[in-house]
């Protein structure tokens, strides 16, 4: 029987770019037999009193609903066997950069998925904080059951 990966799906969701690059990803996770789907904690879906900033943007200038959803974020990393965050490189995010820090303060491995044509430069801190990074193309094919540390070749800046 294939071992079923809960994930933290981390990811920016502020421009067009980002969005379509985070539905290309859930798609390929969907996919994954490695990965429980179903388990693997979107941030999105767990903002703080099911208030969506998107519709509603006024709440992020609530403390409480900063606090609330900072919180449920964490929980949602601590429970995870894996962050996987889509990444792109050329438009970091640093509330993914905090994800990634504290995932890997924890001992949460780290999967960082980047379009399979960005020849981007990657931050300096993010670059050997990452288990392992992979294609966007890889995705849905990628065991999560046999992760290994993988030095990404990238410059770093």
């Amino acid at each position: 029987m294939t071992k079923k990966n809960i994930l933290y799906f981390a990811c920016s969701w502020f421009s067009t770019q980002e969005k379509e690059f985070m539905e290309k990803g859930q798609q390929a996770l969907k996919q994954n037999p490695t990965v429980d789907w179903e388990n693997t904690f979107r941030p999105l879906e767990h903002q703080y009193h099911n208030i969506d900033v998107s519709q509603h943007p006024e709440a992020l200038a609530d403390p409480a609903w900063q606090m609330g959803t900072f919180r449920n974020d964490l929980f949602g990393i601590d429970r995870a066997d894996f962050v996987c965050g889509l990444f792109l490189p050329q438009k970091p995010d640093s509330g993914m950069a905090f994800e990634y820090g504290y995932a890997y303060a924890t001992h949460t491995p780290i999967v960082s998925v980047i379009p399979d044509d960005d020849q981007s430069e990657i931050n300096l801190m993010l670059l050997p904080s990452v288990t392992r990074y992979l294609h966007l193309s890889e995705l849905a094919t990628f065991d999560f059951n046999q992760i290994e540390f993988d030095l990404f070749s990238a410059t770093a800046f």
